[in-house]
């Protein structure tokens, strides 16, 4: 497998739907596609033509925080470091980042023991809190 960045496609969010994300978010997904902005960060990660993964960083210096927003991985992918190797850019990202201290992050049940093991702990659960049976995990981790 050999990784390169390219553009984002919808089939990643459909793979991981309704597991991963609600069918409820997909509008709110587009939307945050549409505003991408220079200054945030998307990494896209394909193999070949493939697009197998993405995820954004949104720095919050007023905060001292970057937020892990929409980071996901084809569902065929899931279980080959791509995920991992997805979530460190990031936080490789977010590190060099002078102002961040902490990232933080929001996920289901199904993705909350990956990020744990990265070192996230949980702040707050939210039951059902994207859409029946898929709870919120709100999540930080110290960086600085």
């Amino acid at each position: 497998m050999r990784l390169k960045i390219g553009p984002p496609a919808w089939p990643i969010f459909n793979s991981n739907t309704p597991d991963f994300f609600a069918p409820e978010e997909r509008p709110q997904y587009s939307e945050f596609m549409q505003s991408l902005v220079l200054k945030r960060p998307y990494l896209v990660l394909r193999d070949g033509d493939e697009v197998v993964g993405c995820g954004g960083l949104k720095v919050i210096a007023q905060e001292k925080t970057a937020f892990l927003s929409w980071g996901m991985v084809a569902r065929h992918y899931h279980g080959k470091g791509v995920g991992r190797f997805l979530a460190e850019a990031r936080l490789n990202l977010a590190r060099g980042i002078k102002e961040v201290e902490t990232v933080t992050l929001n996920t289901s049940q199904h993705s909350r023991g990956f990020y744990e093991k990265l070192g996230f702990t949980a702040t707050k659960v939210t039951p059902n809190g994207y859409a029946p049976r898929l709870d919120r995990w709100d999540m930080i981790l110290q960086v600085k």
